[in-house]
């Protein structure tokens, strides 16, 4: 009994943290990531984004559970339940807040023109959703592993399996990075071929804060999977493992922060607004309407009506004068004038 408890507890102190977790500090986090749960909800539903705002449910949801096995590690040190909680909660928390990020280029391009965009739409799609759903699963499974372990060459290969979780999600956020700045440049420097279409959204204030924040947001996401990395490839029992500072800043402050932002600048609040009605000085001017004008056959030589040949008015012809000449085998022959003045007379 004695060596099964031995081998019991040297499991429990490869993974279990050596000191007691801060009650505050935890419980904090527990308060803020709950509270922001119902405010994704009341987000997503006005603006008709539910699986975005799942998204991000589920991602808070996982932070909660993740502190919540801190809390159950400070009140017994030898929870493996707790450990698992912690592990799984807080690592795989993040991926859906990355999610939601994703989901939000291909709007933000058709903003701007997908003539500016450096890939492919189902490229795009595929891989970086694909990365993020087998990192997903390696974490998943490399942290149950390496904390639930009877030896410590499984435990390795489980923290080698995590670590390589972690780094594909680095290579999404990468890949994304890489392609947002060459779009960046390409909108920068052909800014003449933008679609004013959408000039009212991409021109406005709360728009361009909206990239930067989740630019910024991306930018948080990163810097916490690179730290986790390191504290898995260091191993539990790592000085850097051990810093509860660290690991509230660099990991809980990160998440905390993006997951805000995200909710805080919901993406659709800025994309699903209609176009506004916007028109260039050179299409506002109205263009002069072709007036067809009838054809009309040029006055012959002989006796015709007379013709207006002033092209701004209507051609309506003159009423002609007839000159009546009837036939003499109709009519009698016309009787004699008599003349006043006899011309013989005065001669």
């Amino acid at each position: 009994m004695a060596g099964s408890a031995d081998h019991s507890q040297d499991r429990y102190s490869r993974a279990f943290f050596t000191y007691e977790p801060s009650p505050v500090g935890n419980a904090i986090f527990i308060a803020v990531f709950a509270v922001l749960i119902p405010l994704a909800v009341i987000i997503g539903v006005k603006c008709k984004r539910l699986l975005c705002a799942t998204a991000v449910v589920v991602g808070l949801a996982l932070e909660v559970i993740g502190y919540v096995g801190r809390v159950l590690l400070r009140n017994d040190p030898i929870s493996e339940a707790g450990l698992n909680l912690f592990l799984v909660g807080t690592t795989l928390g993040p991926n859906f807040i990355c999610i939601v990020i994703f989901m939000t280029v291909p709007p933000v391009v058709t903003v701007y023109g997908d003539h500016f965009r450096s890939w492919r739409p189902k490229w795009y799609q595929y891989l970086l959703y694909a990365l993020t759903a087998a990192s997903v699963i390696l974490e998943l499974a490399g942290g149950l592993v390496s904390t639930m372990s009877d030896t410590q060459n499984k435990a390795d290969t489980g923290r080698h399996v995590l670590a390589t979780g972690l780094a594909l999600l680095i290579v999404a956020l990468a890949i994304l990075i890489f392609h947002a700045v060459l779009f960046a440049i390409a909108v920068r420097t052909r800014n003449h071929s933008l679609d004013i279409k959408f000039a009212g959204i991409y021109n406005s204030g709360s728009f361009k804060a909206f990239i930067f924040a989740y630019a910024f947001a991306t930018i948080l996401i990163l810097i916490r999977t690179a730290f986790r990395i390191v504290v898995v490839s260091e191993g539990y029992d790592s000085s850097i493992a051990q810093s509860e500072v660290l690991l509230l800043v660099l990991d809980g402050l990160m998440v905390l922060l993006a997951a805000a932002i995200v909710l805080v600048f919901f993406p659709w609040r800025f994309l699903d607004r209609s176009p506004p009605q916007t028109s260039s000085p050179k299409a506002s001017k109205t263009l002069p309407q072709r007036i067809e004008v009838p054809p009309y056959e040029l006055p012959s030589t002989h006796s015709s009506p007379t013709y207006n040949m002033n092209p701004k008015t209507p051609m309506i012809p003159k009423t002609p004068t007839v000159i009546y000449a009837p036939r003499k085998s109709n009519y009698a022959e016309p009787l004699p004038q008599r003349n006043l003045v006899d011309h013989e007379a005065l001669w």
